[in-house]
């Protein structure tokens, strides 16, 4: 993945809500990714609405910076790679296999980042939605998030689980080190856009990390989740109201056609 100009860095801190450049060290990427998941929400209103997004960095910068939107991994996670090489980091892009609620593997649609900090390799993730991480996770090492790990088997490569309740940990993804180029993560994009039975297709998805509350759009149902606290649910009743829910608690402005597809995919 190329690096980000110095232009499109600054509108990316801005986008961000960051008044200056973090440090290239762990804190400061905890930082970036952190605030990434709050003001740029994972989003598939494109491809539900049935369009392929672009992937330009010019065209992925327009949309997320400029315009206001969001994206799904294929978007947000390459626009965070570029952007993280123009301020120095060694951040690099690796396609992954979706395990969550499969019951084999899914095909290298998903993408992620890995930043390689004082020769750690931690993983970035601003595109996988609720159970994702919200922080680096440090490959194969157990500090740092208690309810995300990594491993390495055989045949898999590095395997991202998350605990869900005690001893019972769930696989979310897995990768490896093959490396990836941005024709990779075409692929990928074309994949999860247009191949039947396609979830982002098929549905809305929108997910927000608002400081310790992530807000979950599924459809017409709205979720709040905090650790330690409640779910709050809450069924939307009419197009206009998801609408609105968009606007309210995710910042983002209707796309064309969102409401003719809402109905027409069944959501109302």
């Amino acid at each position: 993945m190329e690096a980000a100009p110095a232009d499109m860095v600054d509108a990316w801190l801005s986008r961000l809500g960051l008044t200056a450049a973090p440090p290239v060290t762990l804190g400061g990427l905890t930082t970036i990714t952190r605030a990434h998941l709050d003001r740029i929400p994972f989003e598939n209103l494109t491809v539900f609405c049935g369009d392929v997004p672009e992937l330009g960095l010019e065209a992925l910068a327009a949309k997320m910076l400029h315009n206001r939107r969001g994206g799904y991994c294929v978007e947000v996670n390459p626009l965070l790679c570029a952007a993280l090489r123009g301020l120095g980091f060694d951040a690099r892009l690796r396609m992954a296999r979706v395990i969550w609620q499969r019951d084999v593997p899914g095909p290298r649609s998903h993408c992620v980042c890995i930043v390689t900090l004082d020769g750690v390799e931690h993983l970035v993730d601003v595109g996988f939605g609720g159970p994702g991480p919200i922080a680096p996770v440090a490959l194969n090492n157990d500090a740092g998030d208690v309810d995300l790990r990594t491993r390495t088997r055989a045949g898999l490569g590095t395997v991202l689980s998350r605990q869900v309740d005690v001893d019972d940990w769930r696989d979310l993804y897995t990768f490896t080190d093959e490396l990836t180029t941005m024709s990779d993560v075409q692929a990928g994009n074309w994949l999860a856009a247009t191949m039947p039975g396609s979830l982002f297709a098929r549905t809305l998805v929108v997910t927000r990390q608002s400081g310790d509350t992530r807000l979950v759009l599924d459809g017409a149902l709205f979720r709040k989740f905090a650790k330690g606290r409640e779910l709050q649910a809450e069924t939307l009743q009419t197009p206009d109201a998801v609408i609105t829910c968009l606007q309210d608690s995710f910042g983002l402005d209707p796309v064309p056609g969102l409401k003719d597809a809402l109905i027409r995919k069944g959501i109302f």
